[in-house]
């Protein structure tokens, strides 16, 4: 609470964009009316900046007299453009602006969240929980997409999912799969690890990423899903009496490095063998825990189709899934994901979680540098250097525009 207060103390009114960002804005796609297209780069650039509560009044507080809260609302309100395609476009930048890996491979991951809402009249709030362990929430549900390699992460695609009584319901595996199919690779990937928890586990989800396999002659795609214990073999043997009855002794101790960025390594108990699942075929399924003398419950269950990766690879590439949790809450409290204060129709919506989104991306364009290889970061560090830049500049500007005017 110190750290923001001394944030929002440093905050000046910021009258102009400086060059640098809005070369970053350049070639953005879309054919816009009027001034929404400027408004547009306001309203991404003060989610990105501002270090409070970002409700469209208190981000037109420290913009230009022009900018106001309800220009900002006529953008979001707008029904011509689409908010998908600045996603993929910004996140197509994002792609070619970071160094790539080594090895070309590529991770794409893809997992469920919501924002919590208090207001009823909100036509895509739903009530729900992820299962009878978990809390019940009142909120907006919504899919989100990430890319992973080495130290970098960032969302490329985002889907709302509506209530089940909605007209134009998707399930969450169909939202999952149209991001996936909507995806264009850049072209220093060779290699695409899709992954997911056993919510994505389905054999639709597997089949879609074997199909983009056959159909991309150019790099390999690959999975990585943890599945559920009610899957079957071809010869209608159930995966949960493997897990249940497999003896201990069979386990072997493998030492998984932890993810870019963080020291150490971790240790699993791992079981690999190769099964062929009913409606997919054959695959490689790992049992891992982590402890020896831990029970079947807190067994996971991974399966994947790369046929040359041995236990350790799998656990090692499941580990990539940490990302989009980090990313998801980072979106909630550092870009104020959803906190726009609007209702009623659900385009204005849907535009306004994209724009966190795009925030998000900005700041991984402008303060890429910020990034150092092997070293851990978080969206929040990014933030103040942008923050830092451009008040700046913005300092540097009201200097010389007084000068001026005493000089005249």
């Amino acid at each position: 609470a110190h750290t923001l207060c001394t944030a929002r103390s440093a905050m000046i009114t910021v009258t102009y964009l400086p060059l640098f960002v809005t070369i970053l804005f350049r070639g953005m796609p879309g054919i816009w009316r009027h001034r929404h297209r400027l408004i547009l780069c306001w309203l991404v650039v003060m989610q990105a900046l501002f270090p409070g509560r970002k409700t469209l009044e208190e981000l037109a507080h420290w913009t230009p007299a022009q900018v106001t809260a309800w220009r900002f609302r006529r953008v979001l309100k707008a029904a011509y453009w689409n908010i998908h395609v600045l996603v993929e476009w910004w996140g197509q930048e994002a792609l070619n602006t970071l160094p790539p890996p080594k090895d070309g491979t590529l991770f794409l991951v893809g997992d469920g969240s919501e924002k919590p809402k208090r207001g009823t009249r909100n036509p895509l709030a739903q009530k729900g929980r992820k299962s009878e362990h978990h809390p019940w929430f009142f909120g907006i549900r919504f899919a989100l997409l990430i890319v992973n390699w080495d130290v970098y992460r960032f969302p490329v695609a985002f889907r709302l999912i509506r209530p089940k009584t909605h007209p134009a319901y998707q399930p969450e595996n169909a939202l999952f799969r149209e991001m996936v199919g909507h995806f264009s690779p850049p072209t220093w990937a060779k290699r695409i690890i899709v992954e997911g928890d056993a919510a994505y586990g389905s054999q639709d989800n597997m089949k879609m990423v074997m199909k983009r396999d056959a159909d991309d002659p150019a790099r390999q795609w690959g999975f990585v899903f943890a599945i559920a214990r009610t899957w079957k073999t071809v010869e209608d043997k159930a995966i949960k009496d493997l897990v249940t009855h497999l003896p201990r002794t069979y386990y072997q101790r493998t030492r998984v490095p932890r993810l870019p960025g963080a020291k150490g390594c971790k240790i699993f108990w791992v079981y690999s063998t190769r099964l062929c699942l009913r409606h997919i075929g054959d695959v490689t399924v790992v049992l891992s825990k982590r402890g020896r003398n831990v029970g079947p419950k807190n067994t996971k269950i991974l399966v994947t189709n790369l046929d040359e990766w041995i236990p350790r690879q799998v656990v090692s590439a499941y580990q990539r899934r940490w990302p989009v949790e980090q990313i998801n809450r980072e979106l909630k409290t550092d870009l104020g994901l959803g906190e726009h204060q609007v209702s009623t129709e659900e385009g204005r919506i849907e535009k306004s979680f994209g724009i966190a989104v795009l925030a998000y991306l900005l700041l991984i364009r402008a303060c890429h540098q910020e990034i150092l290889p092997g070293t851990s970061w978080s969206i929040a560090q990014l933030q103040h250097a942008f923050r830092l830049r451009l008040i700046t500049n913005q300092v540097e500007h009201n200097v010389k525009t007084r000068l001026t005017k005493a000089a005249k």
